[in-house]
């Protein structure tokens, strides 16, 4: 086969790590490699897993790169270690896949004609999902394993885009979602034509040493994911927990948030911590336990103060004592308070959110206020787009409408519910086109930009909180705080 030298001597020093574990049995366990840059990574247990059984392997920096793609011959050579297989040593010179690759003709993994050309650069090119499949089943049913017929037919319909596979990769295709050796995207795709990280071909790796029975013991370590290590105030940290079984085994100190709850999503249990202004900057420590194992884990995130701005508003003293008094208070309290104490276990939305509306962004999130000269002792609790009486108001993504009523301080009120936890407000509305218990869809036409209530001209104030607890909305939406300076672009 011709292959370029340089290529060679690169792909050598970062799989130098594979070839030397491919003298070594998969089924001994050894200790797990300490990779430096899976610790915040939802594969991270899989991939110290295969490890200890000498499957998969890093570079020679201590990096694993578990978002980068995995070439063909790299995936070949983790299936043919997971299966234990002694190979014989390369030749001086040659390709070093080569061992592998006549590892995997002879095994069935691949066939000689599996992609066409079989030379060098064909095994560096990436594998594509679809083809990663096909070789881990050819691995699973060449040990002697069946295929169940009912199972696999079942299985041709639990993702919406299997019929997309290749035509000589689809059977294999289907067998590897029917043993679930592939589970599939959130939205229900295989994508098999997209290429496979090295992430994913470790958990594939993982479930076919559990099938072969190399691992006998499927209990994975927990590990705990946070989105982010360090937030500015305003930001939203989003907690998963993999590989354990119920919310009731774990639990969680920590001072950013006393309510704190975990939700179930399949097999990851969620949850989140909001922060805004009232959130004292600095480090905070996160102290997981894990109640069937006994295990504490600490984890540590920063909290970065951001500099809020001050506005001064000059409010016509009519408008003020109308809608700022004891009955507005009263009114306030009894009806809208109560629209953000429960909300639905299960998320109502699937899609990205979107702005409720266009127009200039005249208050940011977190901005103390001067009302008529006299400091106020609350902080804006969402952001103020000035847009034209009239101008259509939509919901930012769909849930169940838990208020919509006119409130005397502002004045014609949505409250909507998008399930477990996040909430969206709009007030000051001209008008509502929505009723409570109503299910609102993403972008519905909920109502109309108006000045009711405490305003001092046309607007919408919206509001996201988690229950009633205000958060930026700009994180939801963008992952960035919207302020004054980057709004233009932002509403593009």
């Amino acid at each position: 086969m011709s292959y370029n030298y340089k290529n060679q001597i690169f792909t050598l020093i970062l799989t130098i790590a594979v070839i030397a574990g491919s003298t070594l049995t998969a089924g001994a366990s050894s200790i797990a490699a300490n990779f430096c840059d899976i610790e915040n990574h939802w594969a991270k247990s899989y991939v110290e897993m295969v490890s200890k059984y000498n499957a998969v392997s890093g570079y020679p920096d201590g990096t694993f790169k578990p978002n980068d793609t995995i070439k063909r011959i790299e995936f070949i050579a983790i299936i043919v270690n997971s299966q234990g297989i002694n190979l014989r040593s390369p030749l001086q010179g040659e390709y070093w896949g080569q061992p592998f690759i006549e590892a995997a003709l002879e095994g069935g993994l691949i066939l000689p004609n599996e992609y066409g050309n079989m030379d060098d650069a064909t095994f560096n090119m990436n594998i594509s999902r679809e083809e990663m499949a096909s070789i881990v089943v050819n691995a699973y049913i060449n040990s002697g394993r069946l295929l169940d017929p009912i199972v696999l037919n079942a299985a041709s319909s639990r993702l919406s885009d299997l019929g997309t596979v290749s035509p000589r990769y689809y059977e294999n295709a289907t067998a590897s979602v029917a043993l679930d050796f592939i589970s599939g995207y959130p939205d229900g795709s295989f994508a098999p034509k997209q290429y496979a990280s090295r992430a994913q071909a470790a958990v594939l790796s993982y479930k076919l040493l559990v099938k072969l029975g190399i691992i006998t013991d499927d209990n994975l370590p927990l590990n705990i994911v946070l989105s982010k290590n360090k937030l500015i105030q305003g930001d939203v940290l989003k907690l998963s927990v993999y590989h354990a079984d119920s919310p009731s085994e774990l639990s969680l100190v920590q001072d950013l948030y006393s309510d704190f709850k975990w939700y179930h999503h399949d097999s990851v249990i969620q949850g989140v911590i909001p922060t805004n202004y009232s959130t004292a900057p600095g480090k905070h420590s996160l102290e997981f336990t894990h109640s069937e194992t006994g295990v504490i884990t600490t984890k540590t995130i920063e909290i970065v103060s951001r500099d809020f701005r001050v506005q001064k508003l000059t409010v016509d003293p009519s408008i003020e004592s109308s809608t700022r008094n004891d009955e507005a208070y009263a009114e306030y309290s009894k009806y809208f308070n109560p629209s953000r104490e429960s909300s639905s276990t299960t998320k109502y939305y699937s899609e990205p959110f979107v702005l409720p509306t266009i127009g200039r962004l005249s208050t940011e999130f977190g901005e103390s206020r001067s009302v008529n000269g006299a400091l106020t002792a609350y902080r804006h609790s969402g952001i103020d787009i000035a847009a034209p009486r009239g101008a259509e108001v939509l919901s930012t993504n769909r849930g169940r409408v838990t208020l919509a009523m006119p409130l005397i301080l502002t004045g014609n009120t949505i409250v909507i519910d998008h399930g477990e936890g996040l909430f969206s407000v709009y007030f000051h509305l001209d008008k509502l086109n929505v009723a409570e218990g109503d299910i609102a869809e993403r972008g519905q036409l909920i109502g109309t930009v108006g000045s009711t209530g405490f305003s001092t001209g046309p607007h919408l104030h919206f509001t996201m909180s988690y229950y009633q607890f205000n958060i930026e909305p700009g994180y939801v939406l963008y992952d960035r705080s919207i302020t004054k300076d980057n709004y233009l672009g932002l509403m593009k």
